[in-house]
């Protein structure tokens, strides 16, 4: 025996009937729940640069070992899903590849463009210390239409002394010149974080454009070396403020590197920040 078809207003009815015990169940719980008054938690804030192969696209490091020194080339294989054919890839902020190289100790920060060899090959020139290494390139294959991060980890041998990471502090001077951090990184909406750059006290207005932006950040966090890479907002002005907008995935402790120029020179001011929140 059929059973009698329920009629549209009576479904309606059941349906707002049963909508409105969930959202009252969801409202009690609610009220009742501190953590529903915070600020929500964004998700859109993960970082990249954990694992070699991404859609088809890897990288490898031809050498497994490299011996220490400055300036020493590094050889990298970067294969599209065919397995052998270097992809064709889009300029990206003037390039068609960056490299950031750091020790796994979270030392000898270096961000560089390297020289395209045959098939497969990419060149970096890096000052290398006894060490593991780990590499992370950003590229965008042309194919795939948008931009990817691929990374792999090679090794220096020689006398390795992992260094501890420094304390967390809002100023740091290289270079002669004192950067100042303000603003708090944070897992949030709206996370900011801005750097006053003065020389001998005075605010520094000549600062250079590279790869398209004023200053980069790069923040790494321990461990993993998962990373992410801020462009500084652009202001019309040339310091010396560098404004970075954008947040992490989770609350802990962060390695940031802030990346400029001025007099053709390069400065890259480096900090150790907690995330409390």
């Amino acid at each position: 025996m059929a059973m009698p078809t329920m009629k549209a207003p009576v479904k309606l009815a059941a349906f707002g009937a049963v909508l409105a015990a969930v959202f009252g169940i969801a409202f009690l719980t609610g009220t009742q729940s501190a953590a529903l008054l915070a600020p929500p938690v964004i998700h859109g804030n993960e970082l990249g640069g954990l694992t070699a192969s991404v859609d088809g696209y890897t990288l490898r490091a031809v050498e497994p070992q490299v011996d220490p020194g400055e300036d020493v080339f590094v050889e990298f294989s970067i294969t599209g899903p065919d397995g052998r054919t270097a992809p064709e890839l889009a300029d990206l902020d003037g390039t068609h590849l960056h490299v950031f190289a750091i020790r796994r100790d979270l030392t000898g920060f270096q961000h560089v463009t390297p020289d395209r060899g045959p098939g497969t090959s990419w060149w970096p020139v890096l000052n290398l210390t006894p060490g593991p290494w780990h590499v992370i390139v950003e590229l965008q294959p042309k194919a795939l239409g948008r931009e990817i991060t691929l990374a792999t980890d090679f090794d220096v041998p020689g006398d390795y002394r992992a260094e501890p990471l420094p304390p967390p502090a809002d100023e740091t001077v290289i270079d002669g010149l004192t950067v100042r951090r303000t603003g708090a990184l944070t897992t949030r909406l709206g996370s900011g974080t801005t750097f006053m750059i003065t020389d001998d006290g005075e605010p520094v207005t000549d600062l250079q454009p590279a790869h398209h932006a004023l200053g980069h950040a790069v923040i790494i966090r321990p461990g993993d070396l998962g990373y992410r890479h801020l462009h500084a907002v652009p202001t019309g002005a040339s310091g010396p403020r560098l404004e970075f907008e954008g947040g992490v995935p989770e609350r802990g402790t962060y390695r940031v590197f802030v990346e400029f120029y001025r007099d053709e020179v390069r400065h890259v001011a480096a900090y150790t920040v907690e995330v409390p929140r």
